[in-house]
């Protein structure tokens, strides 16, 4: 389908005619100080009283195999055996073999410091004492042996946010009877920096919408068939489904859509919306060691990790609610992941804490360990400063958005007929908002790097660029990252951008071209995508098949704008079209700008 007769020929045909005028004229992580603290036994909000997580020695080679505990390495583990008399053993991590596991140890030790490698997650084991009383004792004795790393009662985990609800099916074809307002205009979070991210300039960049990125979604559970997050299926989860009826259904519900909700004339429209979710139960898993595993074994280098998930440490004082990593297995699960390349993004939590506190022992300094996962942080809404319930200090790495969210779930902004698959709410809130944000934010900038550049960001790359660009605040919860700003300084935005990403029928599409003063500028477009490496610059992005051009102008100030009236028709509506531009400068060869995006709606 053409829009209109602006399109006239094909882009190779212009291309290389102009490139030849152009030629001719133009920590130590076994250190016994970070056993955690004793939590009490008589707290079931924060731990399981009858369960421990324990961690044998690295070169220990230690296996539970046939109701008993062996050595790989032929170490005498007798002592250790002893305690675990009457307790029900077994690994920590099952979902992937142990053989496994040491080939991802080895690799983590290959790539990593001395002194910031992660614990083997073979070497860790859950016991099940038959009560917390004997729990406790085996713990104490435990923890006096030379060959146990770690031992603590094992940590219940919560979804980062101060509010829960519930409920399911298979995503409904578009918006659900009755009609589902649009509250995009009222993601102030999606606002030109310092209110926002930036994300309406960045979502018209080809790839900052996700293109080409995996997104892996660690939570306790989800809504399924939500009229406004079709990519959130059961068929899409891997491992075991868990119940849509529980209180963290709502909680995972809105976190995918801060991140991937639908882009359509309803509801909400996610950061990244072009990402390929799966989703990983981590209650029913085992646990997060075991969850992450799983994970890992399901995901390749780049791929983006969300874990909107912290733990309770009462034994820190009330409200301690704190990273999830504090836990050491946790911690080396994690590491594990991002040795390997993933990103992990994870919340600073909710206790209205330093992280830097004395009495954390270190856990968040990263000159001691370092898990290589993206903290985040929240502020007071579009404030720029810190949410009174968000952790602050060094560790974390950026903040969004924890009061005042839109996002699906929960009912207290639309909700008619009680209809889980239509509810939306106004007052997402916590670390369980803003770090969905920046997850999303991370996932654009993969997108858009790998399309636009040729190649993906690696962790420290990433960190770079959300630790320099943004909006700071007084407080130290890092900086409000400011997506178009990153895209420019990655090269992701070099010459076109999008006034609106999206586009009624009826419409204008509007594009700025920049370049230059005096330069020359050609625009063209077309309704599919390539990846076309003609010797220039960047590749030729748009499908010759459907290509068209649109037009010359003439950069007198630097800049030009291009417009393209809609029809309307509403057989165009969901359409996308994509435009690239060449421009000329004197006798400079010809460079070809980033790709863009429009979606008709």
């Amino acid at each position: 389908m053409r829009l209109s007769s602006l399109f006239l020929s094909g882009l190779l045909a212009v291309l290389l005619p102009m490139q030849s005028l152009a030629a001719q004229s133009l920590p130590g992580v076994q250190d016994v100080s970070f056993l955690v603290p004793a939590q009490p036994v008589d707290d079931p909000e924060a731990i399981y009283a009858t369960r421990l997580e324990l961690k044998l020695a690295e070169g220990s080679g230690a296996e539970w195999r046939d109701g008993a505990l062996i050595s790989r390495t032929g170490v005498e583990l007798s002592s250790v055996a002893r305690w675990l008399r009457g307790a029900t053993v077994a690994p920590l991590v099952t979902s992937v073999s142990r053989d496994q596991l040491d080939r991802w140890h080895q690799h983590a030790c290959s790539v990593l410091p001395e002194n910031n490698r992660p614990g083997n997650l073979g070497l860790w084991f859950r016991v099940t004492a038959t009560t917390a009383e004997v729990a406790e004792a085996m713990r104490e004795q435990l923890a006096a042996e030379p060959l146990v790393s770690h031992v603590y009662l094992e940590p219940r985990l919560y979804p980062a946010s101060a509010a829960q609800l519930r409920v399911p099916v298979a995503c409904p074809n578009g918006d659900i009877p009755p009609t589902t307002p649009s509250f995009v205009a009222q993601q102030l979070s999606h606002s030109p920096t310092p209110l926002g991210h930036g994300v309406r300039r960045a979502a018209g960049v080809l790839g900052a919408r996700g293109q080409g990125v995996n997104l892996r979604m660690m939570e306790n559970g989800w809504i399924f068939g939500h009229e406004d997050v079709c990519k959130m299926v059961m068929s899409s989860v891997i491992g075991p489904v868990p119940s849509t009826t529980t209180s963290f259904a709502d909680h995972g519900t809105s976190g995918g859509s801060i991140v991937f909700g639908d882009r359509n004339s309803y509801g909400v429209t996610g950061i990244a919306d072009e990402v390929t979710p799966t989703f990983f139960a981590i209650n029913i898993n085992g646990g997060m060691a075991n969850s992450m595993a799983l994970t890992m074994s399901n995901s390749l280098p780049n791929d983006v990790i969300m874990v909107v998930i912290i733990v309770l440490v009462p034994s820190l004082g009330p409200g301690s609610w704190l990273p999830f990593e504090f836990y050491q297995s946790s911690f080396d699960a994690t590491l594990t992941a991002t040795s390997m390349g993933m990103h992990v993004v994870v919340p600073a939590g909710n206790g209205n804490r330093s992280l830097d506190d004395p009495s954390l022992l270190g856990r968040f300094d990263r000159s001691f360990r370092d898990s290589g996962a993206i903290m985040a942080a929240a502020s007071n809404g579009g404030l720029l400063q810190k949410a009174t319930f968000s952790n602050w200090g060094s560790r974390v790495d950026a903040h969004s958005w924890g009061e005042n969210v839109i996002s699906c779930g929960y009912g207290t902004l639309f909700f008619p007929n009680n209809d889980r698959l239509q509810a939306y709410t106004a007052a997402g809130t916590g670390t369980s908002s803003s770090t969905p944000h920046i997850a999303a934010v991370v996932a654009s900038m993969q997108g858009a790097a790998k399309l636009q550049t040729g190649q993906f960001l690696s962790n420290t790359e990433v960190l770079n660029l959300l630790h320099s660009i943004g909006a700071s605040t007084p407080d130290v919860i890092g900086l409000r990252p400011d997506l178009p700003g990153i895209l420019e300084q990655m090269g992701a935005i070099d010459g076109l951008t999008m006034v609106d990403p999206d586009v009624p029928i009826g419409g204008t599409i509007t594009a700025t071209m920049t370049g230059p003063p005096g330069s020359v500028s050609a625009m063209f477009g077309s309704f599919a995508t390539g990846n076309l490496p003609l010797g220039f610059n960047r590749n030729v992005h748009l499908d010759l098949a459907s290509m068209s051009a649109l037009g010359a102008f003439v950069l007198a100030t630097g800049t030009a704008q291009f417009n393209l009236p809609v029809p309307n028709n509403v057989a165009l509506q969901g359409t996308d079209i994509y435009f690239q531009a060449v421009r000329l400068t004197g006798t400079q060869p010809l460079f070809v700008t980033n790709s863009c995006q429009t979606t008709i709606l």
